[in-house]
């Protein structure tokens, strides 16, 4: 049995006032070590608001190799997404139809009926905020994590576990599982890290991409804010020196809203 693939950081019945969104717009980068060996594979680029999500991935000579946009306007946990590989052409994705949850992998769907523990993509991260309390406490807390490139869902475990290892600032450790004991034997953990102010700090485990001979990678990633500084630096040389060294590609779509709920007109 193949192994099952499931990314990175990442929906709850809740108001969303209750999930812990970013007050302000904020910009993060993690860089992508395979695992055994460490040798960087990509970077990641997060440009992250309330509503919406924008990732884009860099190959280690600075290639535009993927780009993910997010669109948390009907959930938080389970937005409306799509990711594209710019070295395939494959794209994946979901978006919210007639009260559904509709599964993307290229021209296939298949819709979902949403639940309460249904979590897909990015937003994975942000059913962690919501629910720190308990995980903090000791709680372990299930979920049903979207997997469009296989049209279906995993119910995954997670919990709090002692910090395998020194991360300066780290404050929070958990490690997900399938929540069958059967699969875990064919389904690599992931483990995350995050620091005092909720913010994540590593991950580790199975890349939401795959390595450029099409086969699964296992990475590390360690994430950091830019700080603004340096984005207001980067914006007055974009404005100098335009940039034009990434290979020309579609403009990412953000998915269709068509109805979030069955009352929706």
């Amino acid at each position: 049995m193949n192994r099952v693939v499931f990314g990175a950081l990442l929906w709850a019945a809740t108001a969303v006032a209750a999930w812990a969104q970013p007050a302000e717009p904020e910009t993060i980068e993690g860089v992508a070590l395979r695992l055994p060996g460490r040798i960087e594979v990509y970077r990641e680029r997060h440009e992250i608001g309330a509503l919406s999500h924008r990732i884009q991935y860099h190959a280690p000579d600075g290639t535009l190799i993927a780009e993910n946009s997010l669109d948390y306007r009907c959930s938080q946990g389970a937005p409306a997404f799509e990711q594209h590989d710019l070295r395939s052409g494959s794209r994946i994705g979901a978006r919210w139809q007639d009260g559904n949850y509709l599964l993307l992998r290229g021209d296939e769907t298949r819709a979902l009926e949403p639940v309460a523990t249904l979590v897909a993509s990015s937003g994975f991260d942000r059913f962690v905020r919501a629910n720190w309390e308990t995980l903090a406490a000791g709680g372990s807390i299930e979920l049903d994590f979207a997997l469009p490139a296989r049209l279906q869902t995993l119910r995954l475990r997670m919990a709090r576990i002692e910090a395998p290892e020194e991360l300066p600032g780290s404050a929070l450790w958990l490690r997900i599982v399938p929540a069958q004991p059967l699969l875990r034997a064919f389904v690599d953990p992931i483990e995350l890290a995050y620091d005092g102010e909720r913010r994540l700090a590593l991950y580790r485990g199975l890349s939401n991409l795959d390595g450029a001979d099409g086969k699964a990678l296992s990475v590390e990633i360690r994430y950091r804010p830019v700080p603004t500084e340096s984005l207001a630096r980067e914006r007055e040389i974009a404005a100098i020196v335009p940039v034009a060294t990434e290979p020309a590609a579609d403009a990412p779509r953000i998915p269709a809203q068509l109805h979030c709920s069955q009352e929706s007109s």
